[in-house]
């Protein structure tokens, strides 16, 4: 009785003291916990049980009452505790997110994320958020840049994507650029949808269309491939085509499915046709073992009428009994078989009836008669018998018609071999006289009466069976013939007199030799012609005709003798070089050769070869073969030197480049003018090749020697600044303007030996010698003159060998002032022009030039070397010249 003065106050009646109980009860406590989850979820009144709900700590407890409880009130009141213990800061990181994975409303969520203070716990709420509305205000107003990125990347609709883009522009880049990102691939898959959509739009009219068509051959598998080609594509699309391409896919298939009964329809026909066919083929089989047996009857000779009516009766039985149709192929094999078979029963019956008549159509006697009538009646009888009896040729033939077919062809032969030799002595015949009849139109007559005889004696050997029309022609040739022998003899004459004057006027005439005898020629062929036409022949014409062709002749007949003396001269000559030249490589030591003599030798053979012109051709061609066998041997060894001479000069370039480094000038100015030595008594290589190494050789030993002077004039404290009455050359615009010109004039002459020279090329150079610089007084008609010679070269008016001599003469006078100037001799075959040269025009410019510098006088030289075409060309000069100018360094 005491124990409702005991009773909880949660349990109390009224709602008020059950709230201030709840209020009162801690959350903490297991006891409390069991009572605040009983009241929130049993008890009767809302406000108590919203009460309990606010003092619950429990997730799991709140999750369940938000997911099972039916009052909204209650569920609001559940996640709003759940809500608020997420943000309350005094609970632990794992009940704030244990009670998060219980939370479903999404506002709430939205307001987690806007006003929690953990980022992971944003991060996890707004994972669970998917209402677009929601993350776009989240994408916009989140508290950090990787919330804000977080919710962009959950956006899908398009017309948010495009509002928080306008509102997040120029706030937050990287959020705009994941919403940018997405609009471009929401766009992209509308593209792919709108291709998938197109192309299931393309396959479906290409299903009605194969819908419409009869079936043909490739039916199934095109609509195969088309249902294929539907499977792989996206389910994108409307309800609206997956019926469409059901209907279409539906009435293919019937189309199919008609195909494949009429298939089988005509299987079934074709397997009774089969049948039938069978049948027939057997019965096809008695009846040609039927016409077999009657074939073997006919041919045994032994045989009689009631033998050839059996057959027929059993050939009738078995054609009763087979069914056939006009368009079969075993009706056209029984029309075969039948007609051999009534071809057999027709023979065999006339074989019976016209066998007593064989014996008078073979005549022994016959066979070696050659009356051609006699022949053609007994012909036409065996035709007759073999008309008449039509025997088979695939059955073999008696022995007494087999005798009747020996007759007949033996008849044929005999009649043929008749006709055969008519023909051809018709046809002979024939051809002479056409033959004759061209003779008489062309005057021939001698030619002419000799053919006559011939077809006299053939007329003879036909005995009388020459054709009317070969006679009658042959009478009227004979009658034209006798007209032309009296009339040829007049007209003949009178040409031979003609042919006499023209020949007599070529005596002593002003006509070339050659000219002459080929007119005379012509005029002994015209005679020729005439005189075998000639039924006369006159003594005295042709003695008249023959000395005068002797007396025009005669000087043709010398000029003709002198070229032959000439060929044979000639000929004499160039085996006389051949001899020597033959003397000449055996004779030379090839462990020590002299180069220079044996490529002299070579020129001179090559060009005395040309002037040794013309000869004989037969016997002058083992002579050419002897000479140019020796011109490859002299070449080919002239070539293996050049190769070498090229490997010994560009060892020599390699060791003059190292010289360059040398730290010791004076050493290295001593092993290059060693190498220069070497360099000249190296020899010559070839032209391409010693164009190119010997300026880097020049400019290797120039630059060695500069190294030489800078360190004497080091050593001596000098300048090179006295130079009075000689141009200044170091840097000024007249020594730069020469440099240029000559740099020009270089390059027109390695175009010019290139063979690369072209219009454009030659404008671009002319145009830059105008725009240059004229040199000093001194040098400027200097290195014009150089520049108007090569453009005379080059335009034809001058030739290289003429420039190439000018040049020469030139540069050997440089290295004469060169040599006098540095106080050493020339060589032998320059010491006449050097005597000129110092007696005649060098004089006065020496005495001129004696209170300038040496070194300045040294560079005057090179530049004047330099002023003059083709230097390369002269590599001995230019190797005196420039080791004298090096040594003078």
């Amino acid at each position: 009785m005491f124990a409702k003065f005991f009773k909880p106050r949660w349990k109390h009646n009224k709602a008020t003291v059950r709230i201030r109980a709840v209020h009162q009860l801690s959350p903490g406590k297991t006891e409390h916990c069991e009572v605040l989850a009983r009241l929130a979820r049993q008890d009767q009144s809302i406000e108590v049980r919203l009460a309990a709900v606010e003092k619950i700590v429990a997730p799991d407890l709140l999750s369940d009452i938000l997911i099972h409880d039916i009052n909204p009130d209650i569920r609001r009141s559940a996640a709003k505790r759940i809500c608020e213990i997420i943000l309350d800061p005094s609970y632990t990181h794992s009940q704030q997110s244990e009670c998060l994975t219980y939370l479903h409303d999404e506002n709430m969520l939205a307001h987690i994320v806007l006003n929690s203070e953990s980022a992971d716990i944003q991060q996890q709420a707004i994972q669970h958020i998917n209402d677009q509305q929601c993350l776009s205000s989240l994408a916009i107003n989140g508290s950090s840049s990787q919330l804000r990125q977080t919710a962009a990347e959950k956006i899908h609709s398009p017309e948010l994507l495009e509002q928080t883009g306008k509102a997040i522009k120029g706030r937050d880049k990287s959020v705009f650029r994941i919403i940018r990102n997405k609009q471009q691939q929401l766009q992209e898959k509308a593209r792919q949808r709108e291709q998938t959509l197109q192309r299931k739009e393309e396959l479906l009219c290409s299903l009605e269309q194969l819908s419409r068509t009869d079936h043909f051959p490739l039916y199934g598998a095109k609509l195969e491939a088309l249902c294929q080609q539907w499977s792989s594509l996206d389910e994108a699309s409307t309800a609206e085509i997956g019926e469409r391409y059901s209907e279409l896919a539906k009435r293919c298939q019937q189309t199919l499915a008609a195909e494949q009964l009429r298939c089988d329809l005509i299987e079934e026909q074709q397997q009774k046709a089969q049948i039938e066919e069978q049948q027939n083929l057997a019965l096809l089989q008695r009846l040609e073992e039927t016409l077999n047996r009657c074939s073997m009857l006919i041919s045994g000779e032994h045989f009689c009428k009631a033998d050839l009516d059996a057959e027929q009766d059993c050939w009738n039985h078995s054609r009763e009994q087979l069914k056939t149709s006009a368009e079969s192929h075993i009706s056209s094999t029984l029309k075969r078989l039948s007609k051999r078979f009534e071809r057999y029963q027709h023979a065999g019956r006339q074989w019976l009836e016209l066998s007593h008549d064989v014996a008078g159509l073979v005549d022994p006697e016959l066979s070696d008669e050659t009356n051609r009538a006699s022949l053609q009646q007994h012909l036409q009888q065996i035709d007759r018998f073999r008309e008449q009896l039509n025997w088979p040729e695939e059955i073999r033939t008696p022995l007494l018609l087999q005798s009747v077919e020996q007759q007949h062809n033996t008849i044929l032969e005999q009649l043929s071999q008749l006709k055969l030799d008519q023909q051809h002595c018709s046809k002979d015949l024939c051809g002479l006289l056409d033959v004759l009849e061209q003779l008489i139109e062309a005057g021939q007559v001698k030619h002419a009466c000799q053919l006559e005889q011939q077809i006299e004696a053939r007329l003879s050997e036909m005995n009388g069976t020459t054709p009317k029309h070969i006679l009658q022609r042959y009478k009227g040739l004979l009658a034209r013939l006798a007209e032309l022998k009296n009339w040829q003899g007049f007209a003949v004459s009178a040409k031979k007199e003609e042919l006499c004057e023209a020949m007599e006027a070529l005596i002593d005439s002003d006509i070339e030799a050659p000219l002459l005898a080929k007119q005379i020629h012509t005029l002994q062929g015209q005679w020729k012609e005439l005189d075998s036409d000639d039924p006369l022949h006159a003594h005295k014409t042709w003695q008249r005709f023959k000395t005068a062709s002797d007396q025009a002749y005669a000087p043709c007949e010398q000029h003709f003798r002198q070229q032959k003396q000439q060929r044979t001269d000639n000929l004499n000559k160039r085996i006389q070089l051949v001899t020597e030249l033959t003397g000449f490589i055996d004779q030379t030591d090839w462990q020590q050769p002299d180069w220079s003599l044996i490529e002299q030798v070579s020129r001179t053979a090559k060009r005395e070869w040309k002037e040794y012109a013309p000869v004989d051709r037969t016997p002058g061609r083992q002579v050419q073969n002897d000479f140019n066998a020796l011109l490859k041997q002299m070449d080919n060894k002239i070539s293996g030197h050049r190769e070498q001479v090229a490997s010994e000069k560009r060892a020599l370039l390699e060791q003059a480049l190292l010289l360059i480094a040398d730290e010791n000038p004076q050493t290295a100015a001593g092993k290059i003018r060693d190498l220069q030595k070497r360099w000249k008594e190296a020899g010559n290589t070839f032209h391409s090749i010693e164009r190119k190494l010997w300026p880097e050789f020049r400019k290797a030993c120039n630059e060695v020697f500069e190294n030489l002077n800078r360190n004497k004039q080091a050593e001596k404290q000098q300048t090179s600044a006295n130079q009075q009455h000689s141009p200044s050359l170091d840097e000024n615009r007249f020594f730069e303007a020469l440099l240029h010109r000559i740099e020009l004039c270089d390059q027109l002459e390695n175009f010019i030996n290139d063979g690369t020279l072209d219009q454009l090329v030659l404008d671009e150079i002319q145009s830059a010698w105008e725009q240059c610089d004229q040199a000093d007084e001194y040098f400027e008609p200097l290195i014009n003159s150089r520049y108007e010679r090569l453009l005379e070269l080059v335009s034809g008016r001058l030739e290289m060998e003429d420039l190439l001599t000018l040049t020469e003469k030139a540069l050997r006078q440089l290295c004469i002032r060169l040599e006098i100037l540095l106080g050493q001799d020339s060589p032998e075959q320059d010491h006449t022009l050097r005597m000129e040269y110092q007696m005649d025009r060098l004089q006065k410019a020496l005495e001129l030039r004696q209170a300038s510098d040496n070194s300045n006088d040294l560079k005057l030289l090179e530049l004047e070397w330099q002023c003059l075409p083709f230097t390369l060309q002269h590599e001995a000069l230019q190797i005196r010249f420039y080791s004298n100018l090096q040594q003078a360094g």
